[in-house]
């Protein structure tokens, strides 16, 4: 039978080294060197045959040969690439590839497992994992057994965003969402504000279960009611009447958008009778002519940091990898904006 074109051959990895297709074939099976029958140079000569191959190799036979197939995956959670979730993706998108060249690697998007009830399964029969050296996770909510999984079988990954959904030790880097959130409630505090409303979208997710516990911590802290709502908001102009409410934060910037839409149809005046605020990325994002009040938070260099993070996890000696630091969050910044002001309406 005729090998596939630009697939490579024990026969053809034999001519490019100058050795028998027996000694390829030795060499491809004795994953930890242990064959003393061949010689260090023979063996180096089978490995650089592979290597510098001038078509693709055989995956399986660079990993079986102790070579890095230079090819890391990008696995979603959620649909990545549509209008709507690209103002959250695309930032990361485009920090994983500008990081992917500066290592000299391919990538390679996990696309072939579908979307079911809004979530892709990692481990889908169609799902070609193995063909990477290793992924970098996307999405909101993942899956606590993947997660495991891929721990337990010592695969490299790196997580996107901060991970509780197992106990197992999962590196991710992430954003300290509950620091800014802090921050966020202490600048509405010191504008006068004692009452407000928290609309979030009802995500068991960690980042939201951040935001929830920071706000917990800090209201106290600050003499400071929030009172949290799902993100039906036809009644929301009532609560924030019954509450004597002066502020709205909510989980994203659109979500926010919505808020400030609602409260027009319902005569409320934001951020002169109401202020508002994100309690996520809000740049481009303008509430009244003014900027959204929220945070900044730098996708680019987490996507940086993981596909750097990835990047020593494939290379670094399993009996070497505890000095690692694994999980990472990084600071982003409060942006202020114009649409948290002072209770009463002034800036």
């Amino acid at each position: 039978m005729t090998a596939r074109p630009g697939k490579v051959t024990q026969r053809e990895i034999a001519r490019i080294a100058g050795v028998s297709q027996t000694v390829v074939s030795m060499v491809l099976n004795d994953r930890d060197d242990t064959n003393v029958r061949i010689p260090a140079a023979t063996r180096e000569r089978v490995r650089r045959a592979i290597e510098q191959s001038t078509y693709v190799a055989d995956p399986a036979a660079r990993r079986l040969a102790g070579l890095d197939n230079k090819i890391l995956g990008v696995f979603t959670y959620e649909s990545a690439l549509t209008p709507e979730s690209m103002d959250f993706y695309g930032p990361l998108l485009n920090g994983i590839e500008r990081a992917a060249e500066r290592l000299g690697c391919d990538l390679l998007f996990f696309t072939g497992s579908p979307v079911e009830e809004g979530r892709r399964r990692l481990f889908h029969r169609d799902t070609r994992l193995r063909l990477a050296d290793g992924c970098v996770l996307l999405g909101q909510q993942m899956d606590g057994e993947d997660l495991e999984r891929l721990v337990a079988e010592s695969f490299p990954f790196v997580a996107v965003g901060r991970r509780d959904e197992t106990d197992a030790d999962v590196p991710y880097v992430g954003i300290d969402y509950g620091a800014l959130t802090a921050t966020l409630i202490t600048r509405a505090a010191e504008l006068g504000h004692r009452r407000a409303v928290y609309v979030h979208r009802d995500r068991d997710s960690p980042t939201a279960r951040d935001r929830l516990a920071a706000i917990t911590t800090s209201t106290g802290q600050v003499a400071f009611t929030l009172t949290a709502v799902g993100d039906d908001l036809t009644g929301l102009p009532g609560i924030i009447t019954a509450q004597g409410a002066t502020a709205v934060f909510a989980e994203d910037a659109f979500l926010v958008e919505d808020i400030a839409l609602v409260l027009s149809e319902a005569g409320i005046t934001a951020p002169a009778q109401v202020s508002l605020a994100a309690l996520g990325e809000v740049r481009g994002h303008r509430i009244a002519e003014r900027p959204l009040t929220g945070f900044q938070v730098p996708r680019q260099q987490i996507a940086a940091e993981a596909l750097a993070l990835l990047q020593q996890l494939i290379s670094t000696p399993a009996d070497e990898q505890a000095a690692i630091t694994r999980q990472r969050l990084l600071q982003g910044d409060v942006e202020y904006g114009g649409t948290l002001v002072a209770r009463g309406g002034a800036r």
